[in-house]
């Protein structure tokens, strides 16, 4: 009996609707492991906490006047280099292609930043962020494509264990999370605020999860050898 023929769609082609009704989604209002991501106590170096100042300061004043591509390069990236994610267990990675068969579909495209595992290429996949500069896009949402590159990560990692994401557009923040067939989305984090100090620390206490769930799967997989 022929395959029934997959159907391709990149991830800034889906909505919400579409990706609730394929793969049969259901949200939350909350979820433990991203309340713990986002609640737990973490503390700033003064190198860090100057940095943060600074990028605050900059940011209050110029952010309305950048673009997609400056706000990356001026905000998201060095936020993201001062957590540091480069490790010798994960990286992250900045658009890689990604694919995978889900279902029905062959999922696919440019993820606009990953953690995953892989050196010079991404292997597992934990978490992804997705950048907008304006709220409403004409044929591309922020949080739908979050979630597809989330779906393909579940994939990958055969849905050992959730996922992460988060979807940036201009100054505000919302962290998601994947588990089995649920998704929870949590309340916007302002950059040119305060809460900018609270997101840095969301990324520092993610980069202690993602550890923690790279240890975890190696000792199932020792135990699994073991027996």
């Amino acid at each position: 009996m022929e395959d029934k023929k997959k159907i391709k769609k990149v991830f800034t082609a889906w909505n919400m609707n579409e990706l609730e009704k394929a793969f049969d989604l259901t949200e939350l209002n909350t979820n433990k492991h991203l309340q713990n991501l986002l609640n737990t106590e973490v503390e700033l170096t003064d190198f860090e906490n100057q940095n943060l100042k600074y990028y605050l300061k900059m940011s209050a004043n110029k952010m309305k006047q950048w673009n997609e591509q400056e706000l990356i390069t001026k905000f998201i990236g060095p936020m993201i280099s001062l957590v540091n994610f480069d490790t010798p267990d994960f990286n992250y990675f900045a658009e890689r292609y990604i694919s995978a068969i889900v279902g029905d579909y062959e999922m696919l495209g440019r993820a606009d930043g990953m953690i995953a595992t892989g050196k010079w290429e991404p292997e597992i996949p934990f978490f992804f962020i997705s950048e907008y500069k304006r709220e409403v896009e004409p044929r591309r949402n922020p949080m739908a494509q979050n979630l597809a590159e989330m779906i393909v990560a579940q994939k990958l990692n055969n849905n050992k264990c959730p996922v992460y994401g988060a979807y940036i557009v201009g100054k505000q923040w919302h962290f998601m999370i994947l588990e089995g067939k649920t998704y929870t989305v949590s309340n916007a984090y302002v950059a040119t605020r305060d809460d900018i100090f609270d997101i840095f620390k969301i990324l520092k206490n993610l980069k202690t999860t993602i550890t923690e769930i790279l240890k975890k799967m190696k000792a199932q997989k020792e135990e699994k050898i073991k027996s």
